[in-house]
């Protein structure tokens, strides 16, 4: 009996260990259809996208850098087969084919920058959370998707989606990082308000049970408005920096095993009239320098500024070096740590372009916006980095504001640590019930319905009114455990409305108001 417990243990570490080269983040999707390939690590090259987006975008690829699927939301007009068409206020999923996966398009977001990730399902390698969130107080709330892209002979299929999990509003940050155990994951996210303030994080937590929210904790400065934050992991994610619009600086601790955060240091305060303010960080390799994009407030010239900090340095703000600064209608954007430990900064030309900073005109190329800048060695501090503005070309491609907004999937297990083996939590997880979970978008006219866990194989939808009126009804057969579905309500009076999901084991029932 020992010796089996002693297999069953190497088993689980050796899996544990394997469980981290699965996924990789070797291509980059964003701006202009622009993209970037990182396969070969000593040699990334241009690729292309059919994006078109100022900001929010996500990739994830296989362990040998192939890619999966890529998402974001657009800043342009697509029209549907059916109901009035998406603009500026939906994202999409694309596949490696470059085209839109089946029941990919009108996930929730808002062309902002870091309101969308990807999380693969710790229970089955062909399936992946795609996490969203509602920055705007019209356009609120925390949202799951889910893609699994074994079907539709390996194009995907979305089985789920706009699941929600919170009404709130949420900051413009969420963030993904890899559990203490290897293979569970932890989402973050952070409430905000134009009216109150607040320092209130959220913790989700991905295992094979599912998404549950495992914690809620009010910690750090708390601040009013602020939609425009990044949050960027150390290498372990043992610690966190965040970084804030009005010009808030932070450093947090996190344990991967508890999903605790601690140990708040404030770096930079709230912007002062002549403060800095912040718009996006990375950190290097060896997390001794932290690089943040950046300009003054209340400067008249608009100047927007590249800086390296030395977070070794005795006095952290006096460490600020300027690496690049662009003035007046050209912006420097975000940052990002590529997978070749070299950190990438995309820049915006003209930000009035067109009368406004969301699609440049056709005739807008230049050096700056056909171009990422590059830190080659972003451990070193000063020159010695050797930063090279406008110096990866997009291939005939152009960027925007923002780079992908992946997280590390090649972090390992926390190894020694109190949860480094993949029997952690199973037992204590609890089943999720297979409710009908259902959204209703006003703005949209849709009501998203959703279930999981059905048992049945034939499927009956009806739909009711508040009175007990069969206004719809349809049927069919499931395909997996899934059901899922875009209920167009354009045309239908305002008031309540009942759902019923009948299938051959189980009835499912739920309400929703339209507005």
């Amino acid at each position: 009996m020992k010796a089996i417990r002693s297999l069953l243990v190497f088993v689980l570490l050796l899996m544990a260990g394997g469980a981290n080269a699965q996924f990789t983040d070797r291509f980059w999707a964003f701006g202009d259809s622009a993209a970037i390939n990182f396969k070969n690590l000593n040699n990334p090259v241009p690729d292309s996208s059919v994006f078109r987006v100022r900001g929010t975008c996500v990739s994830i690829c296989d362990s040998l850098g192939n890619l999966l699927f890529y998402g974001g939301t657009p800043n342009q007009t697509i029209f549907r087969p059916t109901g009035p068409p998406f603009t500026y206020d939906w994202g999409f999923l694309i596949n490696k084919n470059h085209n839109i996966i089946t029941n990919g398009d009108s996930l929730k977001g808002l062309e902002w920058f870091n309101e969308m990730t990807i999380v693969p399902n710790p229970a089955n390698i062909n399936q992946f959370y795609i996490f969203t969130a509602g920055v705007t107080p019209i356009n609120q709330g925390f949202y799951y998707s889910l893609v699994d892209m074994s079907l539709n002979n390996g194009a995907g299929y979305v089985l789920q989606k706009n699941v929600q999990l919170h009404t709130f509003q949420t900051n413009d940050c969420v963030t993904a990082i890899k559990h203490g155990n290897g293979r569970d994951w932890w989402i973050l996210i952070r409430e905000w308000s134009y009216t109150q303030s607040l320092n209130s994080y959220y913790l989700y937590l991905i295992s094979p049970s599912g998404i549950t929210l495992s914690s809620h904790q009010n910690i750090g400065k708390s601040y009013i408005g602020g939609g425009g934050v990044s949050i960027e992991f150390t290498k372990q994610g043992d610690m966190f920096y965040e970084c804030v619009g009005s010009g808030l600086l932070e450093r947090f601790d996190f344990d991967r095993c508890t999903g605790v955060i601690s140990n708040d240091t404030i770096l930079a305060p709230i912007a002062t009239t002549w403060g800095r303010i912040y718009w996006g960080l990375a950190l290097s390799p060896d997390d001794s320098k932290l690089y943040v994009t950046t300009m003054l407030a209340g400067s008249s010239s608009d100047t927007s500024y590249f800086v390296q900090y030395d977070l070794n340095a005795s006095n952290f703000l006096a460490s600020a070096d300027t690496l690049l600064a662009l003035p007046k209608d050209d912006r420097i954007g975000h940052v990002k740590l590529g997978p070749d430990s070299k950190i990438y900064l995309s820049c915006i030309a003209n930000s009035l372009d067109c009368g406004f900073d969301y699609l440049y005109c056709d005739t807008t190329w230049n050096n700056i916006n056909e171009n990422l800048s590059v830190v080659n060695y972003p451990d070193s501090l000063g020159a010695a980095c050797d930063f090279q503005p406008f110096s990866f070309y997009l291939g005939g491609h152009r960027s925007y504001y923002g780079l992908p907004n992946n997280p590390n999937y090649e972090l390992g297990p926390l190894r020694g640590s109190t949860c480094d083996s993949l029997t952690v939590g199973i037992m204590d997880s609890k089943s999720e019930l297979n409710a009908l979970a259902i959204y209703y978008d006003k703005d949209w006219g849709i009501a998203f319905i959703n279930a999981k866990k059905l048992k049945g194989v034939n499927f009956q939808f009806e739909l009711y009114s508040i009175n007990g009126e069969l206004i719809k009804q349809e049927s069919g057969k499931l395909n997996s455990e899934y059901y899922t579905k875009n209920l167009e309500m354009l045309n239908y009076t305002t008031g309540v409305y009942i759902v019923r999901l009948v299938t051959d084991k189980e009835v499912l029932t739920g309400k929703f108001v339209k507005r």
